[in-house]
């Protein structure tokens, strides 16, 4: 019965890394991790331009 509990255990943490794996793989393909700099000055010239309006 252990035996069958761990070898679950196993295959759970094994679908989990390779969903990890896929999701990074996927955003190194697609550019998500490209340019990240110029995401964060887009999000304060948008948080600049909402405090301005208020």
């Amino acid at each position: 019965m252990l035996e069958h509990l761990t070898l679950g255990e196993f295959v759970v943490a094994l679908l989990m890394a390779l969903a990890a794996l896929s999701a990074f793989v996927w955003g190194a393909v697609t550019g998500a991790f490209r340019d990240i700099e110029a995401i964060k000055h887009q999000v304060l010239e948008v948080e600049d331009d909402g405090n301005e309006r208020a």
